[in-house]
């Protein structure tokens, strides 16, 4: 079974992708935090997330030739586009290759990258119904404690792993997620 590390921002997007990784059939211990949190601690920030991404890359590649591995990284777009934040990750490893938009994933490489536009509420404001969301307007709901926020964030991804993406996603539906979709493929998870 893929063993699967995960490089977020907070504890949303940590349960979310825990979540959906389980819907989709993997198991809860074969999915780790980067760095290794303790408890519901996930305390990181884009610029922590740049930081990390070429160490995590560098890890996933001195390992992936004796380890069935995997890479999922989050970050959210806040004011910048989808393809402006991974230009950031690619330029966090090679500054030159990325001002050229070289992508620094090799194509055979589970490392997929998901960028929710504005933030990954935009992903729960559209999973739970809001038809007419975008990218731009944030859905953060200042008011849910860590609690609400982590039931919020396992709900949506059962929604998407079990009524949403079997069918596939509507035109409409945010181009992150559509991307986000996308990356899913470089993970392997269906073979």
């Amino acid at each position: 079974m893929t063993k699967i590390t995960i490089l977020c921002e907070d504890i949303d997007q940590e349960r979310f992708i825990r979540q959906y990784l389980i819907c989709r059939g993997l198991s809860s211990r074969d999915i780790t935090c980067f760095p290794k949190t303790p408890g519901m601690k996930v305390e990181n920030n884009n610029a922590l997330i740049l930081k990390y991404y070429p160490k995590i890359l560098k890890s996933y590649r001195s390992r992936k030739n004796s380890q069935d591995i995997a890479v999922i990284i989050m970050i959210d777009a806040d004011d910048k586009t989808v393809d402006e934040r991974i230009r950031s990750l690619n330029m966090a490893v090679n500054k030159e290759e990325g001002d050229r938009n070289k992508d620094m994933r090799l194509p055979n490489e589970k490392i997929a990258i998901f960028v929710p536009a504005r933030n990954i509420e935009t992903w729960f404001s559209y999973i739970n119904g809001n038809q007419d969301c975008n990218e731009q307007d944030d859905y953060k709901n200042k008011t849910l404690n860590t609690t609400e926020r982590i039931t919020l964030a396992e709900a949506s991804a059962r929604k998407l792993a079990s009524d949403i993406c079997p069918q596939g996603l509507d035109e409409n539906a945010p181009y992150s997620l559509h991307h986000a979709c996308n990356e899913l493929q470089r993970l392997q998870l269906d073979k």
